[in-house]
C-alpha cells in the first residue's frame, strides 16, 4: 500500500483508493471497476474498517460485473447521491460553481423525495408530472420560471451523472421545459431619484471592473 498524505490511501494502484473529504471524518473510496471509477461512501470513522470496507466494496462491485448486473443501483436517489459527490468534489478542487449549493439543496429537498424510490430509467414524463405537483405542494404555490430553471438544472445534473456512468442514454433522458412556471413579479419601473442615483454612481461601478472586458461591458451599459 502506498500512501499519499494522511487523508489519501492507496490500497490497489489504479483500482482501490480511500479518502476522507476536507472537514468530513468519514471515510469514502474511489474504485474501479469495468473501467470506470466509482465512488462509495464507507461511513466508517476508523481506518482500518474503512479499509477492510472498501476492499469488500471493490469484491461486490466485481462480482456484480462478472454477472452482468450493474455495479452501481440504478435508484434515482443513488445516482442523485453521486452527482451530489460530484459537485462537491468539484467545489473542494477549487472548480465548483456557486449554484452548485442550490442545486444539492434542490436534490435533497425536492428530487430525491418525489423521484428517489425510482430505477432512473422509469423517470418519465409522468414522473415529471409527479415532481410537479410534489414541488407546487411543498412550495404552497406554483414556481416561478427561474425556480424552475434552477429546479431542472439540478434534475440535469442526475441524468448527466447517470448517462456518465452508462445508467442511462441521452436517448431515452425526458427533455425538460419551464412553461408551467408563472413568471416572477416584475419589478416598478425606476423612480426619478433612484435613476438619479444609478447615474451618479455609474463612473465608480465602471472603476470598479477587474477585468478590461468587464469595463468595456459597464461602459457600454452606462452609455445606453
Amino acid at each position: 500500500m502506498r500512501e499519499k498524505n494522511d487523508s489519501t490511501h492507496i490500497l490497489i494502484p489504479n483500482a482501490l483508493t480511500l479518502y476522507q473529504r476536507e472537514r468530513s471524518g468519514v471515510w469514502q473510496c474511489r474504485y474501479k471497476v469495468a473501467g470506470l471509477w466509482q465512488r462509495a461512501t464507507i461511513k466508517e470513522h476508523n481506518l482500518k474498517k474503512a479499509k477492510e470496507r472498501a476492499k469488500e466494496i471493490l469484491i461486490e462491485a466485481e462480482i456484480r460485473e462478472r454477472s452482468n448486473l450493474p455495479v452501481v443501483t440504478r435508484r434515482f436517489r443513488d445516482v442523485a447521491k453521486l452527482a451530489i459527490e460530484r459537485m462537491e468534489d468539484e467545489t473542494t478542487a477549487g472548480h465548483g460553481k456557486a449554484i452548485h449549493k442550490d442545486y444539492i439543496g434542490v436534490i435533497n429537498n425536492y428530487l430525491i423525495p418525489a423521484l428517489g424510490k425510482r430505477v432512473i430509467t422509469n423517470v418519465d414524463y409522468s414522473a415529471i408530472a409527479e415532481l410537479d405537483a410534489y414541488r407546487a405542494e411543498k412550495m404552497g404555490k406554483a414556481p416561478s420560471q427561474s425556480t424552475l430553471l434552477t429546479h431542472n438544472a439540478a434534475l440535469n445534473r442526475v441524468f448527466d451523472e447517470a448517462v456518465i456512468r452508462g445508467l442511462l442514454t441521452d436517448a431515452n433522458r425526458p427533455k425538460l421545459e419551464t412553461k408551467s412556471g408563472g413568471s416572477g413579479d416584475r419589478r416598478p419601473a425606476f423612480e426619478l431619484k433612484e435613476l438619479q442615483a444609478v447615474l451618479g454612481n455609474f463612473d465608480a461601478w465602471i472603476k470598479a471592473a477587474r477585468t478590461p472586458e468587464s469595463y468595456e461591458r459597464r461602459e457600454l451599459m452606462r452609455d445606453y
